[in-house]
């Protein structure tokens, strides 16, 4: 029994060993609904211009700013996104609920409930910045949520 258990615990120790020495570069998905990454999907969900019409509008962000969703047309699943008056992005859904920037620049979870209200969030890259001071601060992925609708 002993040498199981000592074997089932050396065990777990190689796993976290070989999970910790990974390449930053490798992409980890962790289940549950939330976004983590920027990342294109595999397969494109498609969403006709209908299905994609209860998204079009304005939804407030933790943050104070405004993300817009739109379609370029009655006929065609074309969609974009954008946030306050930044440059519009196009984006595709990678679920019913999901949408991704083309460029990897955005990334968008909205969960219409029910009772009328939105929850979810958004993942926007965010560039490089040189502050006066002279140092930079690197080009990170920031995390909002969606406020109201």
């Amino acid at each position: 029994m002993k040498t199981w258990i000592l074997a089932g615990t050396l065990g777990v120790c190689a796993l976290l060993a070989n999970a910790q020495s990974l390449p930053d570069s490798q992409t980890v998905t962790i289940p549950g609904g939330h976004l983590h990454a920027i990342e294109l999907p595999a397969y494109r969900h498609f969403m006709n211009a209908q299905e994609f019409s209860p998204f079009r509008g304005g939804y407030e962000l933790s943050n104070g700013q405004v993300l817009y969703l739109r379609n370029a047309s009655s006929i065609g699943a074309i969609m974009y996104a954008r946030i306050d008056n930044q440059k519009e992005h196009r984006i595709i859904a990678s679920s019913s609920d999901s949408f991704v920037a083309l460029d990897q620049q955005l990334a968008m979870r909205i969960d219409l409930r029910d009772d009328g209200s939105v929850g979810g969030e958004v993942l926007m890259l965010v560039p490089a910045e040189k502050l006066a001071s002279g140092d930079i601060v690197p080009a990170h992925v920031q995390s909002m949520g969606l406020a109201s609708r």
